[in-house]
């Protein structure tokens, strides 16, 4: 029988190398680990992901950056994300990782 610990891939959506919200998410990776969960943290910084343009998609498809991040995203069963708070919304560091992950 297969290992049935949940996936799941931790993030923040700041950029911030001192983030508080990378602090955050990383503290509650730890708690699921314990908990039992395979955890995986990755760093939106290693992910090379232009301003999302549909025409870019349309023309040259997915960038390299997007295509890592998708992969990644789909070998996981949940998401844990930590986001600042920009104007009463999520960064837009975030709200371009799922643009491009879509």
């Amino acid at each position: 029988m297969g290992d049935l610990r949940p996936k799941i891939l931790a993030f923040a959506g700041s950029l911030r190398e001192g983030s508080y919200n990378k602090l955050l998410v990383k503290a509650a990776a730890e708690g699921a680990r314990q908990a039992g969960a395979e955890v995986t943290f990755i760093d939106l910084r290693d992910f090379v992901l232009p301003n999302y343009d549909g025409d870019i998609e349309a023309s040259s498809g997915l960038p390299d950056g997007a295509m890592r991040l998708k992969a990644i995203l789909k070998d996981h069963d949940a998401l844990l994300i930590a986001s600042p708070e920009y104007n009463s919304s999520i960064s837009g560091a975030l709200k371009n990782a799922i643009d491009w992950a879509s």
